[in-house]
């Protein structure tokens, strides 16, 4: 059983249901797919369509704008039966306290955040939207996650290439988690994840204060085109493997740590 906690929706035609039957194939059973936007009437995009035909597979989280969304629009994405939120490209540092509203309404409603970090990729529109990496730094969520302790965090990409700030900061917040998509499984070898996720074991001197192991953090995620999720899948096994992590929580990576953060059921 997979969670994949990083899908982009594509407005293509059929794209929903040929992605619909690659996650059949590959025992992919709750997806996160990210898309639609607040245009303070409604939520736009294809993606409600995909959401009502696929129910049982997809869990909805509405792209929200920092910098131009007013915290209606958190509203709006649960009213809507979206399940979370994503965020990239922010006007400011994502832990600008001109966000806050937002933050505590998705808190309130129980709406996780995933925010995009490190290295965003590059488009024409960039000078338009003002594109600055480093407003998406991993460090800057450990603020949200301090002032926001019952909202549920996810960091995409490990920080990549900001994974050591990833890595502390995950140990120190019980309610921050990372999936490892994007390049960071080509280019880092296993040895790099085992070094940065350290801690835990039966040493008391080096806990994270809610005792949760390091690899409890992670949660599998694609970020790809539908032909190439079961290369990711490839990679996240191959460095399990190659660190020596049992089956039991090799499964709590690919669905166990995301089922319960998400609070639904493979």
């Amino acid at each position: 059983m997979i969670i994949d906690t990083h899908v982009h929706f594509s407005e293509s035609a059929g794209y929903a249901e040929r992605h619909a039957q690659e996650c059949a194939r590959l025992g992919i059973s709750k997806v996160c797919l990210l898309g639609g936007t607040w245009d303070g009437r409604g939520i736009t995009g294809g993606i409600l369509a995909a959401m009502k035909q696929y129910s049982s597979l997809y869990l909805g989280f509405g792209m929200l704008q920092l910098g131009k969304d007013h915290a209606d629009a958190v509203t709006a994405f649960k009213d809507a039966g979206f399940t979370g939120l994503k965020c990239i490209r922010p006007a400011s540092r994502y832990d600008d306290k001109a966000y806050y509203p937002l933050y505590e309404r998705a808190e309130k409603l129980g709406m996780p955040i995933l925010f995009h970090l490190g290295i965003v990729s590059r488009s024409s529109r960039d000078k338009y939207l003002d594109v600055n990496n480093d407003r998406m730094r991993p460090v800057h969520l450990d603020t949200i996650a301090r002032a926001f302790p019952e909202l549920t965090i996810i960091g995409a990409h490990f920080g990549n290439p900001w994974s050591d700030e990833a890595a502390m900061i995950a140990r120190w917040n019980p309610n921050l988690f990372f999936d490892l998509s994007g390049s960071i499984l080509k280019y880092r070898p296993p040895e790099f994840f085992k070094q940065l996720l350290w801690w835990g074991g039966d040493n008391p001197h080096y806990q994270a204060p809610d005792k949760s192991q390091p690899w409890d953090k992670i949660l599998f995620g694609s970020d790809v085109g539908i032909e190439v999720i079961s290369d990711v899948i490839n990679d996240y096994r191959r460095t399990m493997d190659a660190v020596g992590l049992s089956p039991e929580t090799q499964q709590k990576v690919w669905a166990g740590n995301a089922a319960r953060i998400l609070k639904c059921v493979g």
